[in-house]
């Protein structure tokens, strides 16, 4: 199976972001080569895909859009074919601050000055990191299934740690997670796919299978485990500064969620970081974009509104 047949039509690009200073500032010592997926016409719409996920992620949602937005649909970088800047000892190479910045020259890159963004899970975190750094850049933002990190690990307890323990195991030390999940990344991509999705064939087998092929690069296992430790310290730390200093997100906030993963709204969580905030409960697991594609893709074509753009 060929990527190709889940985005027909669509451009395959791979752009690398330059080593040094990026156009945002944001001081850089390692290359950043961005896979990507270009298509459609209207007002330029950035989707960003979560763990353990690609771009793959939203091969149901893109042609509904398409016909609307000028869509650029890339890997994180590290994730699925975008190769990540080196690992650095901070973690900082991987911060959503670092990511965000990556992103924000890659638009500029493509032509893109002011831009919406819709985001799920991980690439949700780097989403509203580029709303709060980049609010210049960042028209209006949907971040699918997700509340900031900060609030994640305020809230943890005996529930968190049994649910979501891929957050402290990711974030242990290299090489552990990485020699742990390599062992068989077949049985654990297939154990969170399972039990995070609203039920058992939810997804398309040609994507799991995507998925699986990625998770078999040891790359791709240090920069998801990366992607972690900087959630466990730097993000952090970013978060509250914002946090304690006032800082808000300021463009218009949509947040999807789904009602079988996250059992409540996470509108109020929301609330502490954004003035307007717009909620969309939805009958499904952590996947929105392909359990539900086509009430994914309609929320965000009425959240976005291309033709009042």
């Amino acid at each position: 199976m060929s990527k190709s047949e889940l985005f027909p039509g669509f451009e395959t690009r791979d752009v690398t972001i330059p080593v040094g200073e990026s156009q945002s500032g944001e001081s850089r010592s390692g290359q950043t080569r961005i896979h990507l997926r270009l298509g459609g016409s209207g007002p330029p719409l950035l989707l960003l895909h979560g763990y353990p996920q690609s771009h793959v992620a939203w091969h149901k949602v893109a042609p509904i859009l398409a016909p609307h937005f000028r869509l650029v649909i890339p890997d994180l970088p590290g994730y699925g074919d975008s190769l990540g800047p080196p690992r650095s000892d901070d973690h900082s190479h991987h911060s959503k601050r670092f990511t965000a910045a990556v992103f924000v020259d890659l638009m500029s890159t493509l032509g893109h000055d002011r831009f919406d963004v819709a985001a799920h899970d991980r690439g949700a975190r780097v989403g509203y990191r580029m709303a709060l750094d980049h609010p210049d850049r960042v028209k209006r933002l949907a971040s699918l299934d997700t509340v900031p990190t900060l609030d994640i690990w305020e809230a943890a307890d005996k529930d968190f740690a049994i649910d979501a323990f891929h957050w402290p195991l990711l974030a242990q030390p290299a090489p552990f997670p990485e020699r742990l999940i390599g062992a068989d990344p077949d049985g654990f991509l297939d154990q969170l796919l399972t039990t995070w999705a609203g039920s058992a064939h939810a997804l398309d087998p040609r994507a799991v299978a995507e998925y699986r092929r990625c998770f078999h690069k040891p790359s791709v296992l240090e920069a998801m485990s990366e992607d972690y430790r900087a959630g466990a310290t730097l993000d952090l730390h970013h978060d509250q500064a914002d946090r304690d200093g006032g800082r808000r997100v300021l463009c218009p906030l949509f947040v999807p969620w789904g009602q079988r993963y996250t059992l409540s709204s996470p509108e109020s969580v929301w609330q502490r970081w954004a003035d307007e905030v717009r909620t969309l409960p939805l009958d499904c697991g952590h996947f929105i974009a392909e359990e539900l594609p086509e009430a994914c893709a309609h929320g965000l074509l009425d959240f976005f509104n291309p033709k009042g753009s």
